[in-house]
């Protein structure tokens, strides 16, 4: 399908609006993939990974996480759109004398610099975006449940605690990244961070 002239311009363009410019060349690689499109950006990196008990019970019975901690886990990510105006994450880890263990997201833009990134049964981190002139901040609007195309919120971060990430470009080819659920009482149920180089862009934007 040809792309229209609204499609051919990464989806976060417009998430960042006059900020994309300003963002490092392995930042705006790492963010290239344009809606509606066959586009693919890969990235390879390692991760120090960690998860609550209580948090690895859940995500073993939801799918919806990596169940495991463990330091420097090889970890390969696979950004696309699946021809939708959407940002996939498509996540592998390689833990130590386990198989490879799968977890996918789906960004979806829901108007200014707010996305929800949606994970199994319909149930979403609702962030915004924000550029500092530093770093990137993934910044914690709530959780909803998708029932019938419509947002319920729900009160998820009494239980797991509320999110937040950040990037920093390193080099043109490589970026630092971090990711938490905080609880004000229980600390952080669930994180990662760690290192990742941009390893191949299968797209037409320019940088």
């Amino acid at each position: 399908m040809p792309l229209s002239p609204q499609t051919t311009r990464p989806l976060f363009e417009k998430i960042f609006g006059a900020d994309w410019e300003n963002l490092p060349p392995v930042l705006q690689k790492h963010y290239a993939i344009r809606p509606f499109s066959h586009d693919s950006v890969t990235a390879e990196g390692t991760l120090d990974v960690i998860i609550s008990p209580a948090m690895a019970i859940l995500a073993r019975l939801t799918g919806m996480l990596v169940a495991d901690s463990g330091k420097n886990i090889p970890v390969f990510v696979t950004y696309r759109s699946c021809q939708k105006n959407v940002f996939r994450l498509e996540r592998r880890f390689h833990f130590p004398d386990k198989p490879p263990v799968s977890f996918h997201s789906t960004m979806e833009p829901i108007g200014e610099n707010k996305l929800v990134e949606f994970m199994r049964f319909g149930i979403g981190w609702k962030l915004s975006y924000d550029w500092d002139g530093e770093k990137i901040s993934l910044r914690h609007q709530g959780y909803v449940w998708r029932v019938l195309g419509q947002l319920i919120p729900i009160p998820l971060s009494f239980l797991i605690g509320r999110g937040h990430a950040e990037e920093f470009a390193l080099d043109e080819s490589s970026f630092r990244m971090w990711t938490h659920a905080r609880h004000p009482l229980f600390g952080v149920t669930f994180g990662y961070a760690g290192e990742f180089r941009i390893t191949e862009v299968s797209c037409n934007n320019p940088f």
